[in-house]
């Protein structure tokens, strides 16, 4: 509770307002005017349609802000990690869908419920284009990954951050929003660029230490 209390705590988790900033050019890219790829493969005709799915879809929200306060309060330097990789990642994703935009082929809504009256909000709010890589999946990862990364973080915990993404993910799936190209192309973008940021983080540790015991026996 300590550190809720703390200062710099909060101004830390203000950088997460960078997502949302980052979040206001993905409209501007999200249309067919500039042609677009459907990237469907056999194993996605294979994968089930639930619409009641929507549900943890849209449970990313809370998901990925809430494991990127605990991140914050609990490892503040893997905090800072995590949130430079998923801009880096974002600006990526970004160059992609204005190069190379693809498209989600939607099914007919037809069931009933929450689930699906959810579905069909979702859809009249986001077009079925900046698909590949799938942001959803990216941010679902990179938090999962960079939790998993910290050895202080304990094991249940882990494995609810994970379970969450990847419900989450498959969320995405099974909702035809996204291909597994989308997610696969996601988890490899968030991987490259994390174990980048990360590497580069420990050389710079690494090479400040040395600067400062240079010469000691």
């Amino acid at each position: 509770m300590h550190v809720l209390k703390s200062k710099s705590y909060w101004l830390s988790l203000s950088l997460m307002l960078s997502l949302a900033v980052m979040g206001m050019f993905y409209d501007i890219l999200n249309s067919p005017e500039r042609g677009f790829y459907v990237l469907n493969s056999p194993l996605d005709r294979i994968i089930p349609y639930v619409p009641s799915m929507s549900i943890p879809y849209l449970g990313w929200y809370p998901f990925v802000f809430g494991v990127l306060a605990y991140l914050c309060a609990k490892d503040r330097l893997t905090y800072y990690r995590v949130l430079l990789s998923m801009n880096i990642c974002v600006w990526i994703c970004y160059l992609i869908y204005f190069n190379f935009q693809t498209m989600v082929p939607r099914p007919e809504l037809t069931s009933t419920g929450l689930g699906a009256s959810l579905l069909g909000w979702l859809y009249g709010q986001d077009r079925p284009y900046n698909c590949f890589p799938s942001i959803h999946a990216l941010h679902s990862y990179l938090v999962m990954r960079a939790v998993l990364s910290v050895q202080s973080i304990r094991k249940h915990v882990k494995v609810l951050v994970a379970a969450g993404a990847a419900l989450i993910i498959l969320s995405t799936l099974m909702i035809k929003q996204h291909v597994i190209y989308d997610a696969l192309g996601a988890v490899v973008l968030g991987e490259c660029v994390f174990t980048i940021i990360t590497g580069l983080s420990l050389h710079r540790r690494r090479r400040k230490e040395s600067k400062w015991t240079e010469g000691i026996s």
